[in-house]
């Protein structure tokens, strides 16, 4: 399999421990994940977080939100990770697999 085929599937990521301190930054909180890959290049993969919280500090005309009003949303968001920090990928190569839609489990997938 090259790289490029993994855009668009869910695929096994496992980090290495050098990143692992960094991983709750953007929402990860295992070194073993699920994620749907987003990109590929030369310096590494875009994973897909469908479900990322983010604080929503101003509201639509740029004005800053009282902090006792600030809420915070799930947003689908992008995650650089650079190839250095990836120990190993995992995909499955079966249809079922990939088509796999489950409400119970947004955002990213905690291997268990």
């Amino acid at each position: 399999m090259q790289l490029e085929e993994l855009k668009g599937k869910l695929v096994l990521f496992k980090f290495s421990e050098e990143i692992r301190m960094d991983l709750p930054l953007f929402q990860i909180f295992k070194d073993e994940i699920w994620a749907v890959v987003a990109g590929v290049d030369n310096e590494g993969v875009w994973i897909e977080n469908p479900a990322y919280e983010l604080g929503i500090w101003w509201d639509e005309n740029g004005n800053l939100i009282p902090e006792n009003k600030q809420v915070k949303e799930k947003v689908k968001a992008n995650t650089f990770v650079s190839w250095r920090y990836i120990k190993a990928l995992m995909n499955v190569d079966d249809k079922r697999f990939q088509m796999q839609k489950n409400e119970r489990l947004p955002g990213f997938k905690v291997y268990k």
